[in-house]
């Protein structure tokens, strides 16, 4: 349980759901490996590089947890009314939501761009789909040289026992720095963000639909632009 102390701790993400998709993202990345703390000699060359290609993953639909999806939970159905909710692929499909892996890369390039002073990100129009490739030899034969950044997300949104009409949204970002010349990665890290710690990222039941999914096409970017917060202050080296 979070206290108010540690609200904006990642590590308060304790719901289940939260921590269903922290343990996705890592074994999508490679479960075996750990997160990687960028050297300050790479930080400081990372101006220098010839070029940073901004590679992003495509990210699955957002996961909704339903009381149909929670076994013996038939009573929070009627408490709740989100039993009768459409699947992430249906709200996706019918209100053109954005897509989690694109609205971080775009905030997390804006903000290095702007505090990191990096002009030379290159940003890769398309794509790749998922699972990721944790063979990064592949680069090699796309890149003459420089830095390869791998961004990809994944996005949720569930309630808690206690509070039968609140969801909690989150977004869990995971990112690698690559060098191409010899395929090492000099930094590999995550965000995590959730209405569990942050209260703007909650959205009653009866909003996934209202407004054709205005709320969660608030809900959506803003995670994105706190998440890409937290992975810029990683990299740039404003965080312990």
């Amino acid at each position: 349980m979070c206290n108010r102390r540690d609200r904006n701790s990642q590590s308060c993400a304790v719901n289940p759901l939260f921590a269903f998709l922290a343990v996705l993202a890592a074994v999508l990345q490679g479960c075996a490996s750990t997160n990687i703390n960028i050297s300050p000699e790479d930080r400081a060359n990372l101006r220098n590089a010839p070029a940073i290609h901004v590679v992003r993953y495509q990210s699955p639909a957002m996961n909704l947890m339903t009381p149909k999806s929670v076994a013996g939970a038939g009573l929070l159905a009627s408490m709740t009314g989100s039993s009768e909710l459409p699947s992430g692929v249906e709200l996706q499909r019918a209100y053109g939501l954005p897509e989690a892996s694109s609205e971080l890369t775009n905030h997390f390039v804006r903000k290095l761009t702007a505090a990191g002073r990096l002009a030379n990100l290159r940003v890769e129009p398309k794509p790749l789909p998922l699972p990721l490739n944790e063979d990064v030899s592949h680069y090699r034969g796309r890149y003459a040289g420089g830095l390869v950044l791998e961004i990809y997300a994944l996005q949720g949104a569930n309630y808690q026992a206690t509070r039968w009409q609140t969801y909690n949204f989150g977004m869990v970002g995971n990112v690698r720095l690559i060098r191409v010349a010899d395929g090492k990665v000099l930094w590999k890290d995550y965000c995590n963000v959730n209405g569990l710690s942050d209260d703007a990222l909650t959205l009653n039941v009866k909003e996934f639909e209202a407004n054709n999914g205005a709320r969660l096409k608030q809900l959506i970017p803003l995670s994105a632009d706190r998440c890409s917060r937290i992975l810029t202050d990683k990299l740039l080296g404003k965080t312990s």
